[in-house]
């Protein structure tokens, strides 16, 4: 299903989320590699207020994003919250597809010190 690597830190009023690379994603039914973006959301959030998401990598296995995705609450705020980052394939034409996602819980993380790792996919409910 392949992996994610992302480097998370809270500074200063901000929660940061790098949102790097994906590695080994499966090529798409028809063969060609797939065109992904990536959604990240801190859980609970029923409105969808903390949806925030990458730009398109084209036809790529292995993209590279690099885009830094800013969250602007307190850290007693952040600890109460999963971190949920889910990789797309983009389709014009069609319903995007799913391709797997990451849930870290942040309670269990030291975020004033940066994080940086490989997260594996797995099928997360949506």
């Amino acid at each position: 299903m392949g992996q994610l690597k992302l480097s998370l830190l809270y500074r200063k009023g901000v929660f940061s989320v790098m949102v790097q690379h994906a590695r080994g994603l499966p090529r798409l039914a028809n063969g060609q590699e797939p065109s992904t973006y990536v959604k990240v959301y801190l859980q609970p959030d029923h409105q969808k207020s903390t949806k925030r998401k990458t730009k398109v990598v084209r036809r790529n296995c292995h993209p590279s994003f690099m885009e830094m995705l800013e969250y602007r609450m307190s850290l007693e705020i952040i600890r109460t919250r999963f971190l949920k980052a889910t990789v797309w394939n983009y389709d014009a034409l069609q319903e995007n597809e799913f391709m797997g996602g990451v849930e870290l819980d942040l309670a269990s993380l030291d975020l004033t010190e940066e994080i940086s790792e490989w997260y594996s996919l797995v099928n997360l409910s949506r």
